[in-house]
């Protein structure tokens, strides 16, 4: 039991590590225990932010698996969320068939699929978050790594066109 209380701030500060800073985050707090996600503020409202974003990864090639709406779900059993929740479940491919492909770094599917999520803040901002590959890369193998980073580095590209068509 012990082993499992101390791994996760072992895993954090290895993350932070290996990132070299921390991410950005919605907030102005820099906890470590934040670091494995990275999240962007939305300049745009929840409606908006979300239907720029979908359009903008279905046009860089990204496919929807799956569309949560968690805020709803959890509306359902008394909570509301301010603006809302939804978790948008993506595929690529492009940099992880090699991997998947290769039983020995197959292991990946764990990681899959990829979760972008798109919510709420009681001050009224929107956040799109995720989780931080880039920094979970180096704790990965070469391969896996610079899968890791090629797929971090196209959603990040796709959330930033997205949030700045959202925003115009």
């Amino acid at each position: 039991m012990l082993k499992r209380a101390l791994f996760l701030p072992a895993l954090l500060l290895s993350l932070g590590l290996a990132a070299g800073t921390l991410p950005a985050q919605a907030d102005d707090t820099a906890a470590s225990p934040r670091m494995i996600v990275t999240e962007d503020v939305s300049p745009a409202g929840f409606a908006a932010t979300l239907a720029a974003l979908k359009t903008q990864l279905g046009a860089d090639g990204w496919t929807l698996l799956a569309e949560i709406d968690l805020g709803a779900r959890i509306a359902k059993k008394g909570t509301q969320l301010p603006g809302g929740l939804v978790i948008l479940e993506l595929a690529s491919g492009g940099n992880t068939i090699a991997l998947l492909k290769n039983e020995a770094t197959r292991y990946v599917a764990g990681l899959m699929p990829c979760s972008v999520s798109v919510y709420g803040r009681d001050d009224g901002r929107v956040v799109v978050s995720r989780m931080n590959t880039a920094a979970l890369a180096g704790m990965m193998e070469p391969a896996v790594a610079e899968a890791l980073k090629q797929s971090a580095a196209r959603l990040d590209a796709s959330i930033a066109a997205a949030l700045a068509k959202a925003g115009s």
